[in-house]
């Protein structure tokens, strides 16, 4: 098995590292960027080499990334449309698109980068009207009025080349890739599009440098694994009925990182999914009752996810889990999620023999100066080897004995 060499997080910025792994990483709750060890460890107790690997739930894309990397064929797998762009542009192509139509893939973000900006729907409702003269009772601060123009022109410039077939799918991907973490980067939130700062950077003014700065294009870093990637985007629930046909066998890993929580990607991520659909929703161009962050309606009828809800949630998992055919399936959930743990632990143990790695975590804040009323807790990813027999109940009670001592050692 490949080995894959983890860059330290906090020396190397998604924005400037060379690692592909890690690098244009969009900012993403639930991201699984720091827990890559504990899924190598479970990876690595399957004993299967450059098998197959399903990414069911692949939001940033760096689990299957991830995989790629350590020579597995890749098939990533999101119901939000920003996910699939990031995972077509970042895991399905193997190398550099050659945008053919424009000389090279220079010419092509030089065009971008240098796109004369224009005033359209971002600027219209993401932005102040004046960078300098805020009101914060009508405008919407998600970006730089600055920055706004240079993404809609950027965003409008791309539509063009897509109209006018000079631009494949996957290099519209490749290039929506790169746009999305541009857009990440220099927004004025924290990562989260359910709102944004009082003034730029807050109170206190963080991360100002990259809210402030003009955004810019570069060009993806890819790998080559040498194999047929996939990119679709399905409800997981759906999906998991076809992938046998699909891979043309049944797959070697099934890795599962369902939403753990209340909150909707959909909601959460709304401006990417604007961006990429470009379909400009209809919304008051400036603040008013109800429209503070202009979160697109389609979360609550498209995209809805039953793991958001947590009376729906082991229904959904029950299902999920019957339906899989996999060798391995790997489960990564918290001792926070929707899904109670010994539901969990059930679910997955009438399906086969269970192994557990595990560790703590330092939880998501929104803020460094809001801190969560319990800063850590369990995460874990859960092995399951379809090919054992059902797991006992005396293994799966100590199991989730073992899950509960280290939880409740951590301090509130």
């Amino acid at each position: 098995m490949g080995e894959v060499t983890l860059h330290h997080l906090r020396k190397t910025a998604a924005r400037d590292t060379e690692e592909y792994v890690f690098s244009q990483l969009i900012p993403y709750i639930g991201n699984k960027r720091k827990l890559l060890d504990i899924i190598h460890q479970a990876i690595k107790l399957t004993n299967i080499e450059n098998g197959t690997f399903v990414d069911l739930f692949s939001g940033s894309s760096v689990v299957s990334r991830f995989a790629k990397k350590l020579g597995f064929r890749v098939l990533s797998n999101d119901w939000e449309p920003y996910s699939e762009q990031i995972a077509i542009g970042t895991v399905v192509l193997n190398e550099m698109p050659k945008f053919e139509n424009f000389g090279g893939i220079e010419k092509v973000f030089d065009l971008l980068n240098n796109v004369v900006p224009v005033e359209d729907y971002v600027t219209k409702h993401l932005c102040p009207t004046d960078d300098e003269k805020l009101d914060h009772e009508k405008d919407r601060l998600f970006f730089m009025r600055k920055n706004g123009m240079k993404i809609d022109a950027m965003r409008e410039l791309i539509s063009k080349w897509v109209e006018e077939h000079k631009i494949s799918q996957t290099e519209f991907s490749y290039l929506m890739a790169s746009l999305l973490y541009s857009v990440s980067y220099v927004s004025n939130t924290s990562g989260v599009f359910k709102g944004f700062h009082r003034g730029w950077g807050g109170s206190n003014g963080t991360a100002q440098y990259r809210i402030c700065s003009d955004i810019s294009l570069k060009p993806p870093i890819l790998f080559n694994n040498d194999k047929n990637n996939i990119s679709i985007r399905e409800d997981a629930g759906v999906l998991v009925n076809r992938l046998t046909e699909i891979l043309g066998k049944i797959p070697d890993i099934i890795y599962l990182d369902p939403p753990y929580n209340q909150h909707p990607y959909g909601s959460n991520y709304h401006v990417l999914n604007s961006i990429t659909l470009w379909d400009k929703p209809d919304f008051p161009e400036k603040i008013t009752r109800g429209t503070k962050s202009a979160i697109r309606l389609d979360w609550r009828t498209e995209r809805k996810s039953a793991y958001n809800s947590r009376p729906k949630a082991v229904q959904e998992f029950q299902e999920l889990i019957d339906n899989i055919s996999s060798k391995f399936i790997l489960t990564s959930y918290s001792t926070e999620g929707n899904i109670p743990l010994n539901e969990m632990m059930k679910i997955l143990g009438s399906k086969g023999t269970l192994r557990v790695v595990k560790r703590e975590y330092v939880r998501y804040r929104v803020s460094p100066t809001r801190l969560s009323p319990k800063p850590r807790n369990v995460e874990f990813v859960i092995i399951t080897d379809t090919n054992g027999k059902p797991e006992s109940k005396e293994i799966i009670d100590s199991i989730i004995a073992d899950i509960i001592s280290i939880d409740s050692e951590i301090r509130s």
